[in-house]
């Protein structure tokens, strides 16, 4: 390994393990450092051989070959050998600090990979486009479908042969309350001289605190002609309470 690849294994390190590491946001990065990590390591633990053309020449302290093979000297003032342990323990820590790094730093990658997944946006009301607004008909009487009236109930002028109708109602077994829609068929709101309702169809949907009441289909058989011909068989329309506007978008424009 030239001085030129070990600076920028040094340089990858820094990224990696050092306290501005960044690097797991870079996968380019962080293979580059695996391959060159790979690399010393291959260089570190290769053993060294000696050209032939080189041999080493041969010690005054041992003997030749065909000599009988002296006994050690009993001198008590010799040095002992020196183990090899602690150099082979050095060794052991260096590879697993780098396989405790190597972790850390996968591990890094595949937390941001996951985090930049989980905040892919999602669009509502994808290529739909608003064409009304519904006008507010305060002669209108709302139907029981909201139970006890709390004051807070509204009715809509007819729309294409559909009444809305909003106001709050309880949507859950913990006495929640939330922002509801309906839609209803306006030939049959009150044909029996009371609140009620009956009819061929009822399309109705409660709003959850900061979402609004949404109610959304697509047009079929049994829904008015008036609003079959606005809106043909098929096309897919949407209608959102705001709080205070009820707004009507679909597909077919």
């Amino acid at each position: 390994m030239d001085e030129g690849v070990r600076q920028e294994l040094e340089r990858l390190r820094a990224r990696a393990y050092g306290p501005a590491a960044d690097i797991a946001d870079d996968a380019d990065a962080v293979e580059r450092l695996r391959v060159l990590e790979h690399l010393e390591r291959t260089e570190r633990t290769a053993p060294v051989h000696r050209p032939p053309s080189d041999p080493e020449p041969l010690r005054a302290d041992l003997p030749a070959a065909g000599d009988a093979t002296p006994e050690p000297p009993a001198d008590d003032d010799d040095e002992p050998a020196v183990s090899e342990r602690p150099a082979l323990l050095r060794s052991r820590r260096g590879v697993w600090a780098w396989a405790i790094s190597l972790a850390l730093v996968t591990a890094l990658a595949s937390a941001a990979t996951t985090v930049g997944v989980s905040l892919v946006p999602v669009s509502t009301s994808v290529g739909a486009s608003q064409v009304a607004t519904l006008v507010e008909d305060p002669t209108a009487q709302t139907p029981a479908l909201f139970g006890e009236r709390r004051g807070d109930e509204r009715a809509f002028a007819d729309f294409y042969g559909v009444t809305a109708f909003v106001g709050s109602a309880q949507v859950d077994a913990s006495d929640n309350r939330g922002s509801c829609l309906y839609l209803l068929d306006t030939d049959e709101v009150g044909r029996d001289e009371t609140n009620g309702f009956r009819g061929n169809f009822v399309y109705g949907g409660c709003g959850a605190g900061i979402f609004p009441a949404t109610v959304q289909f697509v047009v079929a058989e049994g829904m008015p002609d008036a609003f079959v011909e606005r809106f043909p068989l098929g096309t897919s329309v949407q209608f959102v309470f705001d709080g205070e506007n009820v707004g009507v978008f679909t597909d077919g424009g």
